[in-house]
């Protein structure tokens, strides 16, 4: 009976110190950590857990840039300080309210020693072919809106070397091969739409040509 006694207190103290060491572990624990209030939610406790335990919060992803809006491309300029253009270029110009008036394309320029059509020979060198798509858009107010000349003589040829030519280039054999396929109009005129093709008896198979609105020059093509 007394051994059993004897052997009783020994387990009364283990369990003790069990005891406590378990409630000093707990206590640690905290410490390191921070102190979780059981007011707090359970997705907050986990991101101050995630914090403590050394991650670093995640801030908030930024808005995103919004997209720019489309700016229309600085055009080339030639040596006469005219905007270059390549066959598929639209040209605007535009009214007195700023909004576009005219619009023109040349849709494809080529050179021929002959005519494509009817094969005739130039009276110069060679012919240029412009296959060309116009409109106007016909204004609402009250100021009269004048045509654009489409006609050879608001078109000018500089031969590579820059020197003007300044001889006829809508030629009777120009006229007649522009003829013998849809020949475009020789102006344009408000509320109007055209496409045809326009011929031009030029000096050389290498240089520019530019187009004119009466006697200003407003646009130039390199030929091919």
């Amino acid at each position: 009976m007394g051994m059993l006694e004897h052997l009783g207190r020994p387990a009364a103290r283990l369990t003790g110190l069990v005891g406590i060491a378990a409630v000093a572990a707990l206590l640690g624990g905290c410490s390191a950590g921070n102190i979780i209030d059981p007011d707090t939610p359970d997705d907050a406790t986990a991101t101050e857990t995630r914090t403590a335990a050394g991650t670093a919060p995640t801030s908030p992803a930024a808005p995103e840039a919004s997209i720019p809006a489309h700016e229309s491309p600085v055009r080339i300029t030639s040596e006469r300080g005219l905007p270059l253009y390549a066959p598929g270029d639209e040209l605007t110009l535009q009214g007195s309210d700023a909004e576009p008036q005219i619009t023109l394309t040349v849709t494809s320029l080529s050179v021929h020693e002959t005519c494509p059509i009817d094969g005739g020979k130039p009276d110069h060198d060679a012919f240029a072919v412009l296959e060309i798509d116009a409109s106007f858009k016909a204004s609402h107010g009250d100021a009269a809106q004048r045509p654009l000349s489409l006609s050879p003589n608001q078109w000018s040829f500089y031969s590579t070397a820059d020197a003007r030519f300044d001889g006829d280039l809508g030629t009777t054999p120009a006229a007649s091969c522009q003829n013998a396929g849809t020949a475009l109009p020789v102006e344009l005129k408000p509320g109007a739409s055209v496409h045809g093709t326009l011929v031009l008896d030029i000096p050389a198979a290498k240089g520019s040509l530019t187009l004119a609105d009466v006697d200003t020059d407003i646009a130039e093509w390199q030929l091919p």
